[in-house]
C-alpha cells in the first residue's frame, strides 16, 4: 500500500500533542493582554481563519468578546480598533501577505498583535508584539493537518478553559483509536460526490470550515460549510442526491440537529454524521467517536483529517500535492 507523507503527518500531529501543549510561563504574556483587552480579534487565511473560528467560540466559553475575521475582510472591511483590542493572527509561514498587513495595520492603530506562526523570523513574526511558534515541524504535504493542530492546542491553551483541562496523553489515546476506523461507507458516498455541504454548531461550526477545506483541497468537492440549521435556508433545495456531512461531536444530545438530519433525508441528502455512540441523528452513515472520548476538537478534526486523506485517495488524487494548491500565497498588491 502506498503510504503518503500527510498520512504520516496526521499521526505525527497525534505523537507530538505533548509538544503542541503549550505552559502557562511561555503563555503568560498574551494571556495578560487577552485578559486586559476589550475584545479580542481572530484573523487569518485558510486553515488559519477557520482556526481562528474555533479561537471564538472557545473564547466565548471564557467569557470573552470575540470575533474571527478572515484576514483579507479585516484588512479591507474591518471593524473598529482601539488600544484595548488584542489582535491573533495565523499564518502558519508567517509571511501570508492578508494576515501580515492587516496584523500591521491593526499595530498602527493601537491594537496589542500576538502572531502564531509555525517559522522562526517571519514577517508576521516581527510585526507581532508576541511572537508565539508552535513547535511542529516542516510539514511536507501541501494539506495542513500537524500545523493546525499545533495551531489549535496553542489557542486552546491561551485561552484556558475547559479544553486546556485535558491532558495530552488522554487526547493521544482518543485520537490514536480514531485513526484505527476505516470509515468505508462515508469515503464511498463522499468519493462518488461533487459536492458536499459540512455543518455544525457552536465550535464544531469552525471544524465544518476546516472539513470544508480539506474537502475543496484534497478531494477536489465543491464544499459549503454552515451552520447546522442554516442549511434549511434555501441550500437544502440544491442539495438532492449528495451528501452532508453533520458534525455533532457535543456530549449532549441535540434536538435540533435531529430535525436538521431528519429534513435533509427527506430531502434526499445523503447524511453523514460525527457523532458519539450514544448520540443516534438518525443519519444514513454514522461515524463515531471512540466510547468515552474527551470533549475536545482535537479528537473530530483527526478524524476529519483522516476523512479528507481517504477520500482523496479513493478518488485516485494525490493528497501530497493536490492540483491549484500552493503552500504559500502572496499578492504583489499588498507588499
Amino acid at each position: 500500500m502506498t503510504t503518503h507523507a500527510v498520512y504520516d503527518e496526521i499521526r505525527t500531529g497525534i505523537d507530538r500533542l505533548n509538544d503542541f501543549e503549550m505552559s502557562t510561563r511561555d503563555l503568560s504574556e498574551p494571556r495578560k493582554r487577552i485578559a486586559n483587552a476589550n475584545r479580542v480579534h481572530f484573523i487569518g487565511c485558510g486553515s488559519s481563519y477557520w482556526t481562528g473560528v474555533i479561537g471564538q467560540y472557545a473564547a466565548f466559553q471564557s467569557g470573552i468578546d470575540a470575533t474571527a475575521y478572515a484576514a483579507s475582510e479585516y484588512l479591507f472591511a474591518g471593524p473598529p480598533i482601539t488600544e484595548q483590542t488584542v489582535v491573533v493572527a495565523y499564518s502558519q509561514s508567517g509571511e501570508t501577505s492578508e494576515t501580515v498587513t492587516a496584523a500591521r495595520r491593526a499595530k498602527e492603530r493601537g491594537a496589542a498583535v500576538i502572531g502564531i506562526t509555525n517559522s522562526n523570523g517571519s514577517s508576521l513574526g516581527t510585526v507581532a508584539d508576541v511572537a508565539l511558534v508552535t513547535p511542529a515541524g516542516t510539514e511536507k504535504a501541501v494539506l495542513a493537518t500537524k500545523t493546525v493542530d499545533a495551531a489549535l492546542m496553542l489557542t486552546l491553551s491561551l485561552l484556558g478553559g475547559k479544553y486546556s483541562e485535558r491532558t495530552p496523553s488522554e487526547l493521544q489515546r482518543t485520537c490514536r483509536n480514531v485513526l484505527n476506523q476505516d470509515f468505508k461507507a462515508a469515503v464511498a458516498v463522499l468519493s462518488e460526490a461533487t459536492t458536499l455541504y459540512t455543518l455544525g454548531r457552536g465550535i464544531e461550526y469552525g471544524l465544518a470550515g476546516e472539513a470544508a477545506t480539506k474537502f475543496g483541497e484534497g478531494a477536489l468537492l465543491h464544499t459549503t460549510p454552515l451552520p447546522t440549521p442554516e442549511i434549511s435556508h434555501g441550500p437544502i433545495a440544491n442539495a438532492a442526491g449528495e451528501p452532508a456531512l453533520v458534525i455533532a461531536a457535543h456530549e449532549s444530545k441535540s434536538a435540533l440537529t435531529s430535525e436538521v438530519v431528519s429534513k435533509l433525508r427527506d430531502a434526499d441528502v445523503t447524511t453523514i454524521v460525527l457523532r458519539r455512540p450514544t448520540n443516534n441523528y438518525g443519519g444514513d452513515i454514522s461515524i463515531e467517536l471512540p466510547p468515552q472520548s474527551p470533549d475536545h476538537p482535537i479528537v473530530p478534526l483527526k478524524i476529519l483529517q483522516s476523512l479528507t486523506y481517504k477520500t482523496a485517495v479513493k478518488k485516485g488524487y494525490n493528497p501530497d500535492d493536490p492540483p491549484e494548491l500552493s503552500k504559500h500565497i502572496e499578492w504583489s498588491a499588498l507588499r
